[in-house]
């Protein structure tokens, strides 16, 4: 009996770290990360050097898309923070250029890149070789409408 206990605690915990592991690395997975990669091998085909996945950047992006949801509004300027480098300069991150990319309704992070792509300002936004980190941003309202934020940082 005691035997069979102590089985089930081991096979018990092998099978919850996982999932603990898996939640734990969560916030650095899934579509914010995916839009990251996908502007990487765009910048690739660019011969732009890759963006480096910068969590400070993503949690002021979170900040941003969590704003546009809450007033239902695509915008640039952030009623709470002001521009993006007003926003990283309150929060101290350090900072040289800014850019920002932001996008409302796409579902997945595939559609949010091709409508950037399409778009000449969104593009060259992405493809700027001065800037080096970058954080993605999406929230999601309660009637399924995505809002996404890109916040590029540089030099």
């Amino acid at each position: 009996m005691r035997l069979l206990k102590l089985t089930f605690m081991c096979v018990l915990v092998v099978l919850l770290f996982p999932l603990q592991l898996a939640a734990y690395n969560y916030q650095y997975q899934g579509p914010e990360a995916e839009l990251i990669a996908l502007t990487n091998i765009e910048r690739a085909k660019n011969s732009v050097p890759p963006l480096a996945f910068n969590r400070e950047i993503t949690r002021l992006a979170r900040y941003k898309s969590e704003e546009m949801k809450r007033h239902g509004v695509l915008c640039h300027e952030s009623l709470v923070y002001g521009s993006p480098a007003q926003q990283l300069e309150r929060f101290h991150v350090p900072q040289g250029a800014v850019g920002a990319n932001i996008a409302m309704g796409q579902e997945s992070s595939r559609e949010v890149m091709e409508a950037w792509t399409n778009s000449k300002c969104h593009h060259a936004n992405m493809m700027n070789a001065v800037f080096s980190d970058a954080g993605v941003g999406l929230s999601i309202d309660d009637n399924g409408i995505f809002y996404w934020t890109l916040i590029l940082v540089g030099g």
